[in-house]
């Protein structure tokens, strides 16, 4: 195993999780459904999983938020990639519930990714409106 493929995310999860910077979150997966045969304006049943994660919700300043690299969002939320379980990734329609509110991911937008990720995998940036 090389150092990118989860040294360095154990060693980013366990720091943090041990100095005490994190906080319990929920990520909820959403999977969208399908639509039921012969019925084109129904509507589809999306299903979804939950999984307990560590994180640490940042606030968005206004400057930033003025700039439009990140217009419209509430919060970024910080996941770390060592809690999440195998091939579990956030991504945008996702949900992530962390100190007292649940928020979404909002989609890519602009050439910006709603979902950033260090080659490392050690943390997962969520850009997110509650």
């Amino acid at each position: 195993m090389g150092f990118l493929d989860g040294d360095i995310a154990n060693l980013v999860a366990a720091a943090l999780i041990g100095a005490g910077m994190s906080m319990d979150a929920t990520l909820v997966k959403v999977t969208p459904g399908t639509r039921t045969p012969g019925a084109l304006s129904a509507g589809t049943d999306p299903s979804s999983a939950s999984y307990a994660v560590q994180g640490i919700p940042v606030s968005t300043t206004p400057f930033r938020i003025a700039g439009t690299l990140i217009a419209g969002v509430d919060r970024v939320i910080k996941l770390f990639g060592a809690s999440l379980p195998a091939g579990v990734t956030p991504a945008p329609g996702d949900r992530i519930a962390i100190d007292g509110a649940t928020s979404t991911i909002v989609g890519d937008s602009g050439g910006l990714r709603a979902v950033a990720v260090d080659a490392a995998k050690a943390v997962y940036t969520c850009q997110c409106r509650s």
